[in-house]
């Protein structure tokens, strides 16, 4: 999956915080289950790295198949996981929960990779390539898995929640949803697969959402009135930033005008609000639900795309919206929406 751009209105206030971009490698179910190509149980052998498939749940791994992977090769003294600590200070302070496990020949683990390809080497699924972040191992009936417990802090192998039935049916769930997002592509008229598209763009599966926003952006102009459609619909509001990438990617200059009404409709919201708002209304609640933070990020993405598309006759709102925000003690700390109607209005394209 191509990686969903990280929405700015959700990491505003996150970025502030010390330590923020020290992020590490952590195991994501859903993440890993849609990049994958192939998902295997595998037991592990007495050749360290090399392991051979017991089930596949996705992919061309067929059963009884060894497979290596290198970078799971435990170091010679790394002991087994039920010798690893159990809580989470000694997890931080010891170093050992960082290694890979020594497991015993014939120990379950599923594996969550990417097709070697022309390279005949397996990959990661995890976003941030690692590999140990691409596991679940299984022991006594429980499973562990790597993660990033507090940042800053080491990426360490802990008790995950899921069971080994929750993770078989939600990798089902998922490799389905797939399958069928995938299968709207086939359609060649853009009005129609946009169409499509939509059921899948407020999935409860995070990557299948991206796949849906990305691909109604490459749908052409037909497709603009579908997403006009989500942008007007309430069930669609978290969304609505990439929905409005999503318009300006199909639809291009013609959807300047559209996209200059709905920035007038924000900035009308904005003077409304300004008066009302505390200071501190930025750190109350990061949430995307929150209508404040959904708003935010229309606005902001709605001034990207009419930059975008160099739609000009939005720049007198653009210069009142950004004037609005330089003078409100609420707004100002919104500098990276008042940088980017700088920064167009200062070098507009002719």
């Amino acid at each position: 999956m191509r990686t969903r751009r990280l929405l700015l209105y959700l990491t505003l206030a996150l970025l502030s915080q010390p330590g923020f971009c020290a992020v590490r490698p952590s195991f994501r179910l859903d993440l890993s289950a849609w990049r994958a190509t192939d998902i295997v149980v595998v037991t592990s052998t007495p050749d360290d790295g090399v392991f051979e498939v017991a089930e596949s749940w996705k992919g061309e791994l067929a059963v009884g198949e060894k497979v290596t992977l290198p970078e799971l090769r435990p170091d010679r003294h790394a002991p087994p996981i039920s010798k690893y600590p159990k809580s989470e200070s000694d997890m931080l302070q010891t170093g050992v929960s960082e290694q890979i496990p020594r497991q015993p020949a014939g120990a379950r683990m599923i594996l969550f990779l990417v097709g070697p390809g022309v390279s005949k080497t397996w990959k990661p699924s995890d976003l941030m390539s690692s590999m140990k972040a691409s596991v679940l191992w299984m022991d006594h009936g429980q499973i562990f898995s790597f993660g990033q417990l507090f940042n800053p802090g080491p990426s360490v192998l802990h008790l995950s929640r899921l069971s080994e039935g929750e993770v078989r049916s939600r990798v089902a769930e998922i490799r389905g949803t797939q399958e069928r997002a995938k299968s709207a592509l086939a359609v060649l008229d853009g009005a129609e697969r946009a169409e499509r598209l939509r059921v899948f763009v407020n999935s409860n599966i995070p990557p299948a959402r991206t796949f849906a926003l990305e691909e109604l952006g490459k749908c052409g102009p037909t497709a603009t009135r579908a997403i006009s459609g989500m942008l007007d619909d309430p069930a669609f509001a978290d969304e609505s930033p990439e929905l409005i990438k999503a318009l300006a990617d199909a639809g291009g200059s013609a959807t300047g005008p559209e996209m200059h009404r709905r920035l007038q409709q924000e900035l009308t919201f904005w003077k409304s609000m300004a008066p009302s708002l505390a200071p501190d209304w930025w750190n109350q609640n990061p949430s995307i639900h929150v209508p404040l933070w959904q708003h935010y990020g229309q606005t902001h993405q709605l001034i990207l795309g009419l930059k975008q598309i160099n739609y000009l006759t939005s720049l007198s709102t653009v210069v009142e919206l950004r004037d609005l925000w330089q003078s409100s003690r609420s707004l100002s700390d919104g500098k990276q929406l008042i940088e980017e109607c700088n920064e167009w209005i200062a070098h507009p394209r002719d």
